[in-house]
This record gives C-alpha cells, sequence and structure tokens, in this order.
C-alpha cells in the first residue's frame, strides 16, 4: 500500500510534468508496443496452458478466458484471489493450479535470468539461473532437502500438497524446456513492449536494463502481492530505469498495455464464464 501511495503521488506530483499527448499516444512506437503487450499476454496465457494441459487437457480458449478473469479479480482485489478463480474456472484442484502458477512464475524468473546472463554476460544472473533450473529439473532432490525446514515449522502436510501440484504440473523435462522456451519469448516481448513505451517518451537505455525491468518488475510484483502488482511492478521497473517523471509515466503505461487493460476485457470473461 506504502509503494502505491508513494507511485500515486509521483504520478500527480512531478509524472504531471512530463508531456502526454495524443499524438504521442497515436505514435508508431506506442501503436507497436500495444501489439506486442498483446503477444505477450498471449504467451503469458500460453505458458500457463504448456502446464495446465499436459495432465488436465484444459483447452487453450478456457485456459484464456480464465486468464482474463484472474487477471481482472487479482487487479481488483489481489493475487491470491485471482489464482481461487482460475482454479475453479480451469475445473482442476487448488494444489494443483498452485503449483502451475509457482511453476509459471519460476519460469519467467528463469527465462529472464538466462536472458540477461546471455545478453548482459551476468555472472551472477547465470548461477541464479542454473540454480533455479536445477530446483525445477530435480524437484524430488529439493523436496526432500527442504522437508526437516517444514518439519520443524508443523507445516510438513501443506508442504506435501504444494509440492504435490508442483510434480504434477511440471510433467517431464520437454514440458519444462518448452515452458522455458515461451518464457524466454515472453521476457523478449515484454522488454520490447517496455522499450517501445519508452522510446514514445524519448527514454534511451541499453535493451539489457529494459529486461532487468522486467525481472525486477516480476519479482517485486510476486512478493510483495498488492492488489494487480500495482506499485511493487511500477518501482520494479523505475529501478533499473531510472526514478524519474517520465520514467514513472513509461511504467504506469506498459502496465497498462500488458495488464490493466486486460484486466477491463477480464470483467466481461468472469461474468461470461461464471454465467454458463
Amino acid at each position: 500500500m506504502a509503494i502505491t501511495s508513494y507511485l500515486i503521488h509521483k504520478v500527480y506530483s512531478e509524472a504531471s510534468k512530463t508531456h502526454l499527448s495524443l499524438s504521442s499516444l497515436l505514435s508508431p512506437y506506442f501503436l507497436t508496443a500495444v501489439a506486442t503487450g498483446f503477444v505477450g499476454y498471449i504467451l503469458y496465457t500460453t505458458l500457463w496452458y504448456i502446464y495446465v494441459h499436459h495432465a488436465s487437457r484444459v483447452s487453450f480458449r478456457r485456459t484464456f478466458l480464465a486468464t482474463l478473469s484472474g487477471t481482472y479479480l487479482g487487479f481488483s482485489l489481489n493475487t491470491a484471489v485471482g489464482i481461487l478463480v482460475k482454479v475453479k474456472l480451469l475445473g482442476t484442484d487448488y494444489w494443483y493450479t498452485m503449483g502451475v502458477g509457482l511453476l509459471a512464475i519460476a519460469t519467467e524468473f528463469l527465462s529472464g535470468l538466462l536472458l540477461v546472463s546471455a545478453i548482459g554476460k551476468n555472472p551472477v544472473a547465470f548461477a541464479l539461473a542454473l540454480l533455479l533450473f536445477t530446483t525445477i529439473v530435480f524437484d524430488e532432490a529439493t523436496y526432500r532437502a527442504l522437508y526437516p525446514a517444514f518439519q520443524k515449522l508443523k507445516r510438513t502436510q501443506t508442504f506435501e500438497k504444494i509440492y504435490s501440484g508442483w510434480h504434477r504440473a511440471r510433467g517431464d523435462i520437454k514440458t519444462v524446456i518448452l515452458g522455458v522456451f515461451v518464457g524466454i519469448l515472453l521476457a523478449l516481448t515484454n522488454s520490447t513492449t517496455l522499450y517501445l513505451t519508452a522510446r514514445t517518451f524519448g527514454i534511451h537505455e541499453n535493451y539489457i536494463s529494459f529486461l532487468e525491468a522486467i525481472l525486477y518488475s516480476n519479482f517485486l510484483g510476486g512478493i510483495l502481492g498488492t492488489p494487480g502488482g500495482i506499485g511493487a511492478n511500477e518501482l520494479g521497473i523505475t529501478l533499473a530505469i531510472g526514478d524519474s517523471p517520465t520514467a514513472i509515466v513509461v511504467a504506469f503505461l506498459y502496465k497498462f498495455i500488458t495488464q490493466y487493460a486486460y484486466a477491463l476485457i477480464g470483467a466481461i470473461a468472469f461474468y461470461r464464464m461464471v454465467t454458463e
């Protein structure tokens, strides 16, 4: 809440100094960003579909409508409610879909780290990517290693259910590799969308900065759990591209064309699905 309030204050106080005109929003840069933002949302849905479909055979159409509905409720309430509703709409059990959600988040992090390590030649990012990939592929070993800690916390049943959902969702190594491939495309698409949005307002940074911005945005949005990621996502972006009035406008516009707009559409999808 504090982060969200801070950024809203920045928008009204400092970002109001940024020249935002209709011609900017109709520029080739911004219009292309809207198009790549749509591609990114389809790729995000595809990432969920890969993990859901291999075990439950849920259709892509239903996954897309459930994702829209989850975006709407995650934006208007919080991420946990969005996931709960997505579970119901996908027709799978809670722990299985929670496993899919955790895998999707882990895959996004892994893909972003791989790109940052490859393009930015960052050894720390590569080490983290290797650790995360090992955790995903050898999840049973990770489960055994973490089990004693949850045993001391007297949360073994919860941990077993989470692992069960994760393991079923993960499938075999081919599923993981396909998920990582889509995750890399998603990270590239989202960073391109952010890059194009920034260019609309004259921000020129190295492309690696926009990849890092997406990584920070996903991480902070995931751990802070603000409704729709509002505030946390934008903070992650400004950490990478600079804390300036223009950067804040770019961050909010990027989130609007990649998430907030789909939350509005998701309201229609949600009420359509619940009345079927």
